[in-house]
């Protein structure tokens, strides 16, 4: 693999970055939001959730506008949103102001999330493109981990510009830096080859293949790919992505996405100080969310060596049993008022642990790799589109059920759901690792 894939690819993954440091950072300053603003926990849900139901429309449509328009240009699109989202909700004036732009944001993410795992899979060698597409991942932790450390030196700073009542804009404006960043380093990757090559653009994807493979294997992959498509002549047309020829296929992409969410991982990370702050071990709130973060990346970074060698599927059934036998431990946990002990902690961080290395891991490598040249675009945004519907019910409804059900219901009902994960990733999911991206959609040919 060519220095040069890696180093696209990384631009591209930035996306990831702010897409985890946007949706982690409320977390840091819910406190002084809700004093600041007096909101309840139905507010606080709105609040959260409004980034996650931005998501939704820009995931949604994501894929088209960049079967039309191209990866990078709308990569470029994604940039400028984010850069808008952090400013505005820095210098928000009310409640409903900080709504909206927290709404631009999810936006931006949900076009990141659906964006940047196309662009690595279709530059991507097949043998590397595990590692390659997990740098979404790894920039997605590193994001949150970001966010997390920049929110507890923030509060914990000593300026005469930072107030308790102030804190919160400064936390949420910090993504404008990365923003510029990503905006910037854009301008120097290419677009996508698979995507010039459904364009007609054939001397320019040859001519980025050659950056990536051997002059033979750039050949070789221009003319498979081409081959691939002819077999799709004609304009896609929106009705066909559930057509029976993909319908099965688009169907178990958009269920794994969103059941992805039900495994309970963004409830910690959008929530982490308002479970912590009920647990009476381990310091700080802030301190404890930070530690998340760490071990959060330290076992993505281990995901690396186990991706591409143990294959998706068998690190997606050993992460759901773990998580959710952690989640019913947290259950028993608060249920029998055992707070004080530091094994709850340990628990929440081999949760983490446990996604971090596995769902987290294969969920953007594998939507991005399951579908077929034709449709990825629309069937991906199609299943960021489930997962982010997902994510912002679980949002806004968990303040309210861990006040209404209390926590030990709660985090019970997670547990149960993990469990039964297992049983539709052993019908459903098949094993990808090493499979040519023009092979993959052969595999779910005789699922009914």
């Amino acid at each position: 693999m060519k220095r040069y894939s890696i180093l696209i690819s990384v631009v591209a993954a930035l996306g990831g970055l702010l897409f985890g440091f946007d949706t982690a950072v409320i977390a840091g300053a819910l406190f002084t939001l809700k004093d600041y603003f007096h909101l309840g926990d139905a507010s606080i849900g709105l609040l959260v959730a409004s980034s996650s139901i931005g998501c939704i429309p820009g995931a949604f449509f994501a894929g088209r506008l960049a079967d039309r328009s191209g990866r990078k240009n709308m990569m470029i699109v994604t940039a400028i949103l984010y850069g808008i989202a952090a400013l505005g909700s820095g210098i928000a004036g009310n409640f409903a102001g900080l709504i909206i732009y927290r709404f631009i944001g999810g936006m931006a993410i949900g076009m990141a999330s659906a964006l940047t795992p196309i662009y690595i899979s279709e530059i991507a060698p097949p043998g590397f493109r595990g590692r390659l597409g997990m740098l979404q991942q790894l920039a997605i932790v590193t994001g949150i981990l970001l966010s997390f450390v920049s929110n507890y030196l923030i509060a914990n700073a000593k300026y005469s510009f930072l107030t308790y009542n102030n804190h919160w804009r400064y936390m949420l404006g910090a993504a404008l830096v990365p923003s510029l960043l990503f905006l910037l380093l854009l301008f120097f990757v290419p677009e996508s080859p698979r995507w010039l090559i459904l364009k007609g653009k054939l001397n320019q994807a040859k001519k980025i293949f050659s950056n990536i493979y051997s002059a033979q294997e750039a050949s070789a992959e221009l003319q498979l790919i081409s081959e691939d498509i002819k077999e799709d002549t004609g304009r896609l047309r929106f009705a066909e992505i559930f057509s029976p020829r993909y319908k099965k296929i688009v169907l178990i992409g958009i269920v794994f996405a969103s059941i992805a969410q039900l495994t309970g991982i963004n409830i910690i990370f959008y929530y982490a100080p308002l479970i912590f702050e009920k647990i009476h071990v381990g310091g700080s709130a802030l301190f404890q969310t930070m530690l998340t973060g760490i071990v959060n990346l330290i076992f993505t970074i281990l995901a690396f060596a186990l991706i591409d060698r143990i294959g998706r599927k068998k690190l997606l059934l050993a992460g759901s049993a773990i998580m959710g036998l952690c989640m019913l431990l947290i259950s028993w946990f608060f249920y029998n008022r055992r707070l004080d002990s530091l094994l709850i902690l340990i628990t929440i961080f081999i949760y983490i642990a446990a996604f971090a290395s596995t769902w987290g891991a294969v969920l953007w490598v594998y939507v991005a790799e399951m579908f077929p040249n034709k449709i990825r675009g629309n069937a991906t945004s199609f299943s960021v589109f489930g997962n982010w519907v997902a994510n912002a019910i679980i949002s806004y409804s968990f303040p309210v059920m861990l006040s209404g059900l209390g926590a030990p219901v709660t985090f019970l009902a997670y547990g149960l759901i993990n469990l039964l994960i297992i049983i539709f990733v052993a019908r459903y999911i098949f094993e990808t690792k090493g499979v040519p991206l023009e092979k993959i959609e052969g595999l779910y040919a005789g699922v009914s």
